[in-house]
This record gives structure tokens, C-alpha cells and sequence, in this order.
């Protein structure tokens, strides 16, 4: 026996989303974060002053211990800082802190059950986000609650500080403290039964270069302490206790691995060119100022996506003009020789509860959200165009409005840009003369009615995240339909058709931003279809900036043109799976693709069930 567990115990594979790429081969340590049993009592009406006086003793020591925290890894890196950062300014949130000292005083209750009826409120609101970014706040927000509770009852934080050299850590779900406490540890990976690619455990992990797997259903069901595991990050499997057959496989492909990560990391700055010629522009996607560093770090050239939203989330209050134009300034500054695009607010009614009254909305992902809300409040949008308008002149700014669906949207975003332009230079704020003015193609009536849209614009950039989602009528986080999910679908191989030859008619530029962009087996489909400006995530920059310099446009161009026959996703990626392994045998990148996605040699895998 070892560590309890049989030698001979049958392997067992687990399925969840990989949200960190790479392998992990170690034995599995359990992070126990029980469920608090949270008392319910009733004051006397002397006693709640000092109840109140305790709940903020609490706020303060939950404060201190992230402060803590925060010092112990600033040499880290900004983006731990800054998630470490959201979690304390949820302990001044109005809503939650405000809302439970409020309960404890007209209802007398204690300050733990009166702190859970406010987060269980919360909970509520961003159950009905759409918005998977926004929907994965909700988790923070129990980690937030979690942290007060304990204080209150004097119960120690789980820790990883006596993890064992070389674990893989398995959980329901991990913290942003948790997964900061690994920074400095010798812990290989981690796997969980929840989460989702915008939680912040996941961005945390891609930071971290671990590899992780999450939303595993009943995980914990199957592993205890000391379970040997093998964490395919790149595929989202977990095999428990595997053969040495499979086990000696995994720890050929994670040499494999690691040695072509080394060999592109090494090559990842500079241009990415194709073999016959032509240049191919790799950008990067942040959520917040701080990425920008580390996108440019990964080889990006700039950044093709900010999404401002981050600003306006976890505060009781609006960001102000100043607030944002610092921000914004940060970015631009940063993103040079490149450029730096910024979309305006994608915000829908519902995520802006805490400080705006809205009418709920049955289905807030076709309703008042992205340009929609903005001109509904251009008292709201009018300060974030200021603030770009200020921000313009320390770089390359080039502003992108999400969401447009009809052409008197774009007139009247222009309107409003125009207006603040003419308040600016009347109080004599230097702006820049050309700002380029883009748009997202996000919905099938704006890439049909493209050539219409080209004209008023300087570029379009096609979020296919969402474009798929209404073409296709799938929401990719329902798990009943999740299959149905499908990138190279025909339907949408045709839409970027459209949209590619309306850009090209007009003479404007036109990129991508969307997974797709980002995603290995896509790359010669985008890139045939006319694409030559990508940006995507920090982490899939060295592959694609390597796949580039070693395929060739004509090659991307005749597999379209083959593809473009096929009636049904399935059978187009098989075609491009073969077709890309044909381009790229022999090259760098092969070894890669091995780990990215399935290939002959995972039939071995199958036979071992």
C-alpha cells in the first residue's frame, strides 16, 4: 500500500475544462474548505452596538490579513496584487457591509447570520448575469463572506503553507488567497470541482503557468490525499491513480512539453511572419491595466482588446473622468511602439444594480447591455469618451464599441465622441487629432449589413465569442447545450467571409479578438479567411507567434477553400486537424499540438478503459 491507497487501484479519468495548458504528474493534496455552520440568535436591544463594533472588527482584521498577503507576494507580480486588491474593496462595499450593519441594527440578528442574508442577496444578483466573466464575481464574493465569517468566529483560513513538496492541490473551489499562498510553494498543479476561464483562480493559475483543471463534477467524490495524478491542463482531464503504461506516456509528453514551451518562450518576441512572406500582427487581451505588462511580456505586439468593464465592478459607486483616464493612460502608455485598443463599457442594466436603478430583465443577454445601455445613459458613457479622448494623446489609442447590431448606433456613438471632443478643446485639453474609431461585428445583422457599417468606421474586430453565440442560438455555459458550441460551424465560416471581403471593400482593417483568434486549430482557418491582425490571451501567444513562422498563407488559403465544401462543423475539423498536422510535421510546433488537442496517438488512452 502507499499513502492508503492501493498500487494496483483501477485508473480512473475525470473530465472538467482545462484553463491552464500543460501537465502535472504528483499526488493529490485535499484542501478541506468546509461549509461554516453559521449561528442564528436574536439581540438584545443593548447588545447591538456592540455587535455592530464587532462585525467592523472583523472588516478590519479580514482587511489586515489580505494587506498581509498582499505584501508577502508584491515581488510577484501586479496581477495577484490587484485580484488580492478586489477581494478588500468588497470589504467597503456598501451593499454588503452597509447591509448587514443595517440588519443588525432593525433586526437584531447576530452579525454572522445577518452577514449571510446580505451575501445570499447578492448571490441573487449575479445569478441573473449572463455575462460569464460577471457570473464568476459571484464566487469572490462568497470568498469575501468566507473570510468575514471566520473572523467573527475566530476559525482559522485553510492554508497550503505544510503542503508536501510536488502536490497537486484538489478542491471544491480555491481562493485567490489560495492560490496566491502557491507562488512561493513547490505545488505542481490543481484541480477543481467548480469555476470557470474568467474565475480568478483560473486567471491566477495561467499567471502562475500551472496547469489546472476545473469544473469537475463530484471531484472530490473520486480523490483523496495521496492519490497519484496526472492534471492534462491543455485537455481538461484528470487521470487518478493511471497505469504505469499511461503514467509513463503522460511523463513523455510532459518533457516533451515543457522542453518546445522553453524553445518558443525563447522566440516569442519579435515579428510574426509567415513562410511566404506575410506578416501576421499578434496583439494581446486584458481585463486589467496591470496585464499589459505581461501580454507584452509573452511576445504581444499590443493590445487588441481592453475590456473596461473591470472599472466599473465591485464599488458602490461610478468610476470617475479622472480614475479612468489614468487607467486608460496606463494602458496606452504601456502597449507603445504598438497600439492599444479600448472598448467602451459592455455593461447591461443588471451588472450595475449597486448604484443605478434598472427594471430587470428576462433575458439581460438580449437586452439593454454594451452601446444599447450607453446611449440609454450617456450621462454614464459621455464620462468614459471624455476620459478616452484625454488618454489619446499618450500613444496609440484606438477606441472599439461593442454590440452593434444597426447602423444608427455607430452615428450616434459618433455623435456623442464628437460632442465631448468640441466641451474638451473648449476647455483646453489636448486631444489627439486621429483617434481610429472600430466596432465589434458580434451579431449576425451587423456582419450582413457590413459593407454598410464599413464606411462609417476605421476597423472592425470580430468577437466570435459572442458572434457564435447568436448564430448558432447556444449559450456555451449551459451544459445541456454546451456541445452544440461549435467555432467552425459553416454558418459562421460564412459570416467572417462576409465580414473580411466588407472590410477589405471599404478599405478598413479588420482582426479578430474572439477565442477563435487564440485557439491553434483555428489559426489556419482565421488566416485563410483573410485574417492578418489576432489578439487573444497572454498565454496562447507563443504558439500561435511560432505556428505563423512556420505555415503559409497559400496553404491557409486552399484549406478554406476546401473547407468551405463541407456542410457540417464535425466534418470541417477533421479536415483542418489533418491538414494543420500535414503543415506542421517536422516543425517546432509539432510537439505541441500533441498536447493542444487529440490526435492518432490517444487511441492508446481509450484502450486503456
Amino acid at each position: 500500500m502507499t499513502d492508503g491507497h492501493l498500487i494496483e487501484q483501477t485508473p480512473t479519468r475525470l473530465v472538467g475544462l482545462g484553463v491552464s495548458p500543460g501537465y502535472a504528474i504528483g499526488r493529490a493534496h485535499f484542501v478541506d474548505r468546509k461549509k461554516i455552520k453559521v449561528p442564528h440568535r436574536h439581540l438584545e436591544q443593548s447588545d447591538i452596538e456592540s455587535e455592530v463594533q464587532r462585525f467592523q472588527d472583523a472588516i478590519s482584521r479580514s482587511e489586515q490579513q489580505l494587506k498581509s498577503l498582499k505584501n508577502r507576494f508584491q515581488s510577484q507580480g501586479q496581477e495577484h496584487d490587484l485580484i488580492l486588491e478586489a477581494h478588500t474593496m468588497m470589504l467597503r462595499d456598501d451593499m454588503l457591509i452597509k447591509g448587514t450593519e443595517q440588519l443588525i441594527r432593525e433586526q437584531a440578528l447576530n452579525a454572522e447570520w445577518a452577514l449571510q442574508k446580505v451575501v445570499r442577496g447578492i448571490k441573487k444578483i449575479f445569478d441573473n448575469i449572463d455575462d460569464e466573466y460577471f457570473k464568476e464575481r459571484r464566487a469572490d464574493i462568497g470568498f469575501v463572506a468566507d473570510r468575514l465569517l471566520r473572523n467573527l468566529l475566530g476559525k482559522d483560513e485553510p492554508t497550503l503553507a505544510n503542503i508536501k513538496p510536488d502536490s497537486i492541490v484538489v478542491a471544491h473551489d480555491l481562493s485567490p488567497a489560495d492560490t496566491a499562498q502557491m507562488l512561493n510553494s513547490s505545488v505542481l498543479g490543481f484541480v477543481t470541482e467548480v469555476g470557470g476561464r474568467t474565475s480568478h483562480t483560473a486567471i491566477m493559475a495561467r499567471s502562475l503557468e500551472l496547469p489546472a483543471v476545473i469544473a469537475i463534477d463530484e471531484l472530490t467524490e473520486y480523490v483523496g490525499t495521496g492519490d497519484l495524478l496526472v492534471v492534462d491542463g491543455s485537455n481538461g482531464r484528470v487521470h487518478i491513480n493511471p497505469s504505469q503504461k499511461e503514467l509513463k506516456r503522460y511523463q513523455d509528453r510532459q518533457a516533451t512539453y515543457e522542453a518546445e514551451k522553453a524553445k518558443l518562450n525563447a522566440v516569442k518576441q519579435g515579428f510574426a511572419q509567415t513562410k511566404d512572406g506575410h506578416r501576421i500582427l499578434i496583439n494581446g487581451n486584458i481585463e486589467l491595466p496591470a496585464e499589459t505588462n505581461i501580454v507584452i511580456e509573452h511576445g504581444a505586439e499590443g493590445v487588441g482588446l481592453y475590456r473596461t468593464e473591470f472599472l466599473y465592478m465591485n464599488r458602490s459607486s461610478l468610476p470617475s473622468e479622472d480614475e479612468q483616464y489614468e487607467s486608460y493612460r496606463d494602458v496606452v502608455e504601456k502597449a507603445l511602439p504598438g497600439h492599444a485598443t479600448i472598448r467602451t463599457l459592455d455593461l447591461g442594466g443588471d451588472k450595475l444594480a449597486d448604484f443605478i436603478r434598472v427594471e430587470s430583465e428576462d433575458n439581460p443577454v438580449m437586452g439593454l447591455r454594451a452601446v444599447r445601455f450607453c446611449l440609454m445613459h450617456p450621462d454614464i458613457f459621455r464620462v468614459q469618451a471624455r476620459a478616452l479622448l484625454r488618454a489619446s494623446i499618450h500613444g496609440e489609442l484606438r477606441v472599439m464599441v461593442p454590440l452593434i447590431s444597426r447602423l444608427d448606433e455607430v452615428r450616434a456613438i459618433k455623435s456623442v465622441f464628437r460632442q465631448c471632443r468640441r466641451e474638451l478643446e473648449g476647455e483646453g485639453v489636448p486631444i489627439a487629432n486621429d483617434i481610429p474609431f472600430g466596432i465589434m461585428i458580434e451579431v449576425p445583422s451587423a456582419a450582413l449589413i457590413a459593407q454598410h457599417l464599413a464606411r462609417e468606421v476605421d476597423f472592425f474586430s470580430i468577437g466570435t465569442n459572442d458572434l457564435v453565440q447568436y448564430t448558432l442560438a447556444v449559450d456555451r455555459g449551459n451544459p445541456h447545450v454546451a456541445r452544440l458550441y461549435a467555432p467552425m460551424h459553416p454558418a459562421m465560416l460564412s459570416l467572417i467571409s462576409i465580414i473580411v471581403g466588407a472590410a477589405r471593400g471599404a478599405c478598413i482593417d479588420v482582426s479578430m479578438c474572439g477565442e477563435m483568434a487564440g485557439d491553434p486549430l483555428c489559426l489556419p482557418i482565421v488566416i485563410g479567411l483573410g485574417l492578418k491582425n489576432l489578439s487573444m490571451n497572454a498565454t496562447s501567444i507563443p504558439l500561435i507567434k511560432a505556428m505563423v513562422r512556420h505555415i503559409s498563407v497559400s496553404e491557409c488559403e486552399n484549406l478554406v477553400n476546401e473547407i468551405l465544401e463541407l456542410n457540417t462543423a464535425e466534418s470541417i475539423e477533421t479536415a483542418v486537424r489533418w491538414r494543420l498536422r500535414e503543415m506542421l510535421t517536422g516543425t517546432p510546433c509539432e510537439p505541441m499540438l500533441d498536447a493542444l488537442f487529440d490526435d492518432p496517438s490517444m487511441i492508446g488512452e481509450l484502450e486503456d478503459y
